[in-house]
């Protein structure tokens, strides 16, 4: 499911449409602080996301989307992936991803010639111990 906010939410701002985890999109619908979206229509660009997981849109034209985070530092990981069969011809699959305090920033393989849906995760934030 999708949602178009009509309140900010963990960071996004009103108006955003995002994919969060059922239970906060139903919750959200349930309260009035969100509507039932299309996933197509996923708010391209820069946003601000204060969860552990989010889907971001690279807009056709470029190659990567910068997700500010209040939970990464520059030692975080984060993994993402290309979440749609069928994105473009260019923008194939996630190149890296760099982090930097209180943002990180996804990098596709080349500039999209179509808006590109792009699944990511938080996997160690600032503060966790990594055991060997």
């Amino acid at each position: 499911m999708t949602v178009l906010l009509k309140n900010g939410y963990a960071g996004y701002l009103a108006g955003t449409t995002v994919m969060l985890p059922t239970n906060v999109e139903t919750a959200l619908i349930a309260q009035g602080l969100a509507s039932s979206a299309s996933a197509a229509n996923i708010t391209t660009g820069a946003v601000t996301a204060n969860v552990i997981s989010g889907r971001a849109a690279i807009a056709a034209g470029a190659s990567s989307v910068v997700i500010t985070n209040n939970m990464v530092d520059a030692n975080s990981k984060v993994f993402a992936v290309v979440a749609q069969a069928a994105a473009d011809g260019t923008l194939l699959r996630v190149e890296r991803i760099l982090c930097a305090a209180g943002s990180f920033t996804i990098y596709g393989t080349a500039a999209a010639t179509a808006t590109t849906f792009v699944d990511w995760s938080i996997i160690s934030a600032p503060g966790d111990m990594v055991l060997n």
